[in-house]
């Protein structure tokens, strides 16, 4: 009986509770729902790890700065948080990806770390990438336009009296993709992120034409679904189950690749369970089986290579052929106030309130302070 009462009344050792590893995530539910299935495996082998995903905004963001300051942590990862990269990599708040890379056997696309490089140093891991391409609702099949008369032919074939066919996502970093991605296809070669944005005055003059001859929108006028549309990737994913939804590159992409937009994770340098980021980054978000889960769910196409052969369906493999020759929007460009900045010099430039030159100019001057200012 005295045996039964020790044991009775041993104080026991509590289980100690997995602690949180918290990761920002952007308010996309395919992404966060691929992230928390991928995320499984790696739960269910530590169990002393419990994911938190909260989902980003602008207020988080200033948020989590305002805490490393002070000294705190917040979070653990950030996918999401392009636009403050260069800032962030600059005032060393963040942990550079340098030595987890060279120490694992992770092949990456070239254009999606270059994506996550500041001043030699990858400060983000990249994940994902998303390119410039276009999208086209047709009747019949559309041949793949080889230069940027030919998309005007096909353009002005497509459009109606009074609808022109030819639209463009001209907000955020899609209008710094787009018109990059139409200095690059009059290029003929390709070229430097510095050397389009000195094209920008001719890519913007072909846009302008086209408004004035009627087969291209300005931005903001008549918000109906363009026939053709040159924007992002992921414009076509959403719409691959009608009948009449195309898929194509811009001119000459195939041969000199287009301008992509990378996303990524950044660490920061206040995060308490890096150890535990690196390893789900590792085991979850550049697994292969995540990957292709990501891609096929959300239309992103993978930064991981060897990710790209298991996508099948001849979209993917022209995105897969294009990604390989193509360049990313850098860092400095993807800061909030350049992005707006070159979106309303592009804007008011195709709405008539500036020359082609004026804008160029304007757009030159931001694209070169960026720079300076990294």
């Amino acid at each position: 009986m005295a045996i039964v009462g020790l044991i009775v009344l041993w104080p026991r050792a509590e289980e100690k509770a997995p602690e949180a590893l918290t990761v920002v995530v952007p308010a996309d539910k395919s992404l966060r729902l691929a992230i928390r299935e991928g995320a499984r495996p790696f739960l269910k082998a530590h169990e002393d790890v419990d994911l938190v995903l909260v989902a980003a905004d602008d207020e988080k963001m200033h948020a989590y700065e305002a805490m490393w300051r002070k000294g705190e942590s917040g979070v653990d990862l950030l996918i999401g948080a392009e636009e403050y990269l260069a800032r962030w990599s600059r005032e060393e708040m963040i942990e550079p990806w340098d030595t987890f890379l060279t120490q694992r056997n992770i092949r990456l696309s070239s254009a999606s770390l270059d994506a996550g490089r500041v001043e030699d140093t990858q400060q983000m891991l990249p994940v994902a990438l998303e390119l410039s391409a276009l999208r086209v609702f047709s009747q019949s099949a559309v041949a793949q336009p080889a230069t940027l008369a030919d998309l005007a032919a096909l353009a002005a074939q497509l459009s109606a009296s009074g609808e022109p066919a030819l639209a463009a996502d001209w907000t955020g970093q899609w209008a710094e993709a787009t018109l990059l991605a139409t200095a690059l296809a009059a290029s003929g070669t390709s070229q430097n992120v510095g050397m389009l944005t000195a094209r920008a005055e001719d890519a913007l003059a072909w846009w302008r034409r086209g408004i004035a001859e009627g087969w291209a929108r300005a931005p903001g006028a008549n918000e109906s679904a363009p026939p053709l549309l040159w924007a992002n990737q992921r414009t076509w994913f959403e719409e691959r189950g009608e009948a009449n939804a195309q898929l194509m590159l811009p001119p000459a992409a195939a041969d000199n690749g287009t301008i992509c937009v990378v996303y990524g994770v950044v660490l920061p340098k206040k995060a308490k369970r890096k150890d535990a980021a690196r390893q789900f980054s590792e085991k979850v978000l550049v697994s292969e089986d995540f990957q292709i889960a990501m891609a096929q769910r959300t239309g992103l196409l993978p930064a991981l290579v060897s990710a790209w052969p298991e996508l099948k369906g001849a979209e993917w493999e022209a995105l897969i052929g294009a990604a390989a020759r193509s360049m990313p929007l850098p860092p400095e460009l993807r800061a909030r106030d350049t992005v707006l900045r070159f979106a309303q010099a592009a804007t008011r430039c195709l709405n008539g309130e500036l020359t082609p030159a004026a804008a160029a100019e304007e757009i030159a001057a931001l694209a070169s302070n960026a720079e300076a200012h990294e």
